[in-house]
């Protein structure tokens, strides 16, 4: 494939929840990864946003090596 083709991905879907002790993010159909908890609905939406780019270039690094 090309380095400049156009490539689109459906990324993961995530669910914040909300306890006693802060915000606990997981993705929304594993229970087996479950993150926090967060002081703040902001910095759970952070640390989606920086597991999805962590996804997005593991997803795309596999599309720019050379074959």
């Amino acid at each position: 494939m090309r380095a400049n083709g156009k490539r689109v991905y459906a990324l993961d879907s995530w669910t914040v929840e909300k306890k006693a002790r802060g915000w606990y993010i997981s993705c929304t159909y594993s229970s087996a990864h479950r993150f926090g908890p967060y002081r703040s609905e902001a910095s759970a939406c952070l640390m989606i946003a920086r597991q999805l780019r962590r996804e997005l270039a593991r997803r795309d690094n596999h599309h720019m090596e050379p074959r």
